[in-house]
């Protein structure tokens, strides 16, 4: 095992434990064993070319106006880095390119006044790189100052401004490279899309600092695998090991872009069945093709424990080491996607489960579904519809959890506006939230996806709202100072000014319903409520912890990559990233409950709105 490989192998252990890394390396071989080490010296020169040129693509007014090609200038570059031999060489190498680009013109950039306090998020900084680092020639750090001292401070960035989408979105002038999936992309291409990756987390994105390793450590560690990759599907593979090590549920979708996806999760073959997971178990809910599990003597109601001798539980933490989420809760409320299919791996279509049935403990032969054949496509088909069908007959009013406990469910609330003119939107939302508002309690359900930001913005506010509803501190990128970060306080982010809100103090109990599918704007929304009702209790688990607007790039091989791209906190600065937002119970769905078709949460919420006490109000 290569030096590369043994650190990576030592810090995936400290991860997983042995089990999981064990099926991590059988499943992924998320580090291709077959590359040879790449010494100290030549990592090192690497990652100082990637410093340098990240730099320069971001900082450099000629790069920023789109007059230096970044990519051009990295590919022309390459060559006389890899050729340099020791570190002298490679300071002329560095040289060359300082020179090349320049030192802008002009007067220095002058310092920013810190108004309002705080006004500036500094924690991803680390400038020492260029300022201390001993690997660079004096020369060179102090051409890379002189840089900084005139660098580019202009909003329309050539590679960071979105036209019509201040806050995210794909940042341009990215070119795909895109190849055939059969082959290989050259090794410049492999190098500059690990460089661009490394520049883009190092100045876009505003939770560099709650990573769980070094980024610097990280790319270290995967620039001889990258330089040394020798397939299209390793270059996917290698991709999905850094992706992961971003530790951000906004990165999560990435896998499935990868050509080699089937081949590197080894998930063609599917469950013959629907399921659910609770307490990192598997939970039969439905039956899809009954005659595989009658023959796999599956049924519904089963629990499945574990697959092919290892525990779900194991399986999970083992896809935590490739798939990037903030935290636990994010991770299982996305493993257990039926189309992702990330559970039940084979190579075929059996394998053995272990289950309880009731009191009865048993393991069996599964076997699974090929979604290819058309019969079995039919069988997905036709299950599937029914079971996202729309109801015949949607109702337009209000939904009761109990009696005197209104209901609304955030991926639902569209239904209840007619979306034609907003003067009768705001008038119908009104009149529900005026009926609502005479019962005992209401119920926020935020485990889904918002089907209509609307509703807590502008229908929520204007009735229960108050002047200057600041519920959070929004920082957005700071052109003056790319990798640092501007606190908004433009009231429009938080709230809209063309409406007077009515301040109507709700005298009943409140409860949002939170979980790992409460995400991105769906958090966002849970803090602006939580501030809406400041009495309210949030129940559930841990949310997603990837708030902010989507900022992604696109590498080489056309593949993209998202991240959480602008810095959400509460007003006490605590930080929503990685930890999901404020949490005042937590519960838990148990087996018991999936197995008695209840929703444990809401049921619970019921409970504390029936019970006796008022809500404390939290500051």
């Amino acid at each position: 095992m290569t030096a590369s490989i043994h650190f990576l192998v030592t810090s995936l252990f400290n991860k997983i434990g042995r089990g999981g890394l064990l099926l991590l390396m059988g499943l992924y071989l998320v580090t291709p064993l077959g590359v040879a080490a790449q010494d100290g010296f030549e990592t090192e020169k690497q990652l100082n070319y990637f410093r340098i040129w990240g730099f320069v693509k971001y900082f450099h007014p000629a790069s920023a106006l789109g007059q230096v090609q970044a990519d051009s200038l990295f590919l022309a570059y390459l060559p006389k880095v890899d050729s340099a031999a020791n570190q002298k060489q490679a300071n002329l190498v560095f040289r060359q390119l300082l020179r090349a680009v320049g030192v802008p013109q002009g007067e220095k950039v002058k310092a920013q006044k810190n108004e309002p306090k705080g006004a500036f998020l500094l924690k991803n900084l680390d400038e020492a790189w260029r300022t201390k680092n001993k690997f660079l020639s004096s020369e060179n750090r102090k051409l890379l100052d002189q840089i900084f001292e005139h660098r580019f401070t202009g909003e329309k960035h050539y590679y960071t401004y979105v036209r019509n989408n201040p806050f995210g979105g794909t940042m341009p002038h990215e070119p795909e490279y895109a190849y055939k999936p059969e082959e290989n992309l050259p090794y410049p291409l492999r190098m500059l899309a690990l460089a661009k990756l490394k520049a883009f987390i190092d100045y876009l994105y505003p939770y560099k600092h709650l990573l769980d390793e070094n980024w610097d450590a990280v790319v270290g560690q995967y620039i001889p695998l990258f330089a040394q990759c020798s397939s299209r599907e390793q270059y996917e593979r290698l991709l999905l090991a850094v992706n992961a090590r971003l530790d951000d549920t906004q990165a999560y979708p990435f896998f499935r872009q990868l050509h080699y996806r089937e081949k590197l999760f080894k998930n063609h073959f599917f469950p013959p069945f629907d399921y659910q997971l609770a307490q990192q178990k598997i939970i039969v809910t439905a039956i899809i093709d009954e005659a595989l599990c009658k023959r796999s003597n599956i049924r519904r109601g089963d629990v499945i424990e574990a697959l092919d001798s290892v525990a779900v539980g194991e399986w999970g933490q083992a896809l935590n080491a490739v798939l990037s989420v903030s935290n636990e809760s994010a991770l299982w409320a996305r493993v257990g996607e039926w189309g992702d299919n990330l559970l039940f791996r084979s190579e075929d279509p059996v394998m053995q489960v272990r289950l309880t049935r009731g009191e009865e403990q048993l393991t069996t032969t599964l076997r699974l579904m090929d979604p290819s054949a058309s019969a079995k496509a039919k069988l997905i088909d036709s299950y599937f519809k029914k079971k996202l069908a729309p109801p015949a007959k949607k109702n337009k009013g209000l939904v009761y959890a109990a009696k005197g406990i209104a209901y609304f469910r955030i991926d639902d609330t569209f239904r209840m506006i007619k979306d034609e003119t907003s003067e009768e939107d705001f008038r119908l939302m009104d009149s529900l939230f005026t009926r609502a508002a005479k019962g005992k309690g209401m119920i926020f359900d935020m485990r889904g996806e918002p089907d209509n930001s609307d509703f807590v913005y502008y229908y929520a506010f204007k009735k229960f709202g108050r002047p200057n509803h600041y519920f959070a501190r929004y920082y957005q990128l700071n052109p003056h100072h790319l990798g640092t970060y501007r606190l908004l306080t433009q009231p429009e982010v938080y709230y809209p000014t063309e409406i007077t809100p009515e301040d109507v103090v709700y005298p009943g109990k409140v409860v949002l319903l939170v979980n790992g599918a409460t995400h991105s704007i769906g958090e966002w929304h849970t803090m602006s409520l939580q501030r809406l009702f400041p009495g309210s209790i949030t129940l559930g688990q841990p949310s997603a912890g990837a708030d902010g607007d989507v900022k992604k790039i696109t590498l080489p091989g056309n593949y993209t990559v998202g991240v959480s791209g602008n810095g959400v906190y509460y007003p006490n600065n605590a930080v929503t990233q990685r930890l999901g937002v404020r949490v005042d119970e937590e519960v838990q769905p148990t087996v018991k409950g999936i197995l008695q078709r209840r929703d444990e949460l809401l049921e619970k919420a019921v409970e504390l709105i029936n019970g006796e006490g008022k809500n404390e109000v939290k500051e």
